[in-house]
């Protein structure tokens, strides 16, 4: 069975409970080499879809910012 690699890329910054680096929460860091794989998986979704909503928002501001400067 293949492992299932950790989303980290050691750019550990947080904002809140959430890393702006792997878009993990301190807790699903903190848990992930005791979680099971179903675990892992579930966590990388959700990891997806916070990733996808920042780069989103970033979109967002980058064109709010260039309207209005």
């Amino acid at each position: 069975m293949t492992a299932i690699n950790s989303p980290c890329i050691n750019v550990c910054r947080m904002q809140g409970n959430l890393c702006l680096g792997c878009y993990r929460t301190l807790d699903e860091i903190a848990d992930w080499s005791q979680m099971s794989d179903a675990e892992k998986k579930q966590v990388l979704g959700k990891v997806a879809n916070r990733s996808a909503s920042a780069v989103e928002n970033s979109a967002v501001v980058q064109v709010v910012q260039k309207k209005t400067g």
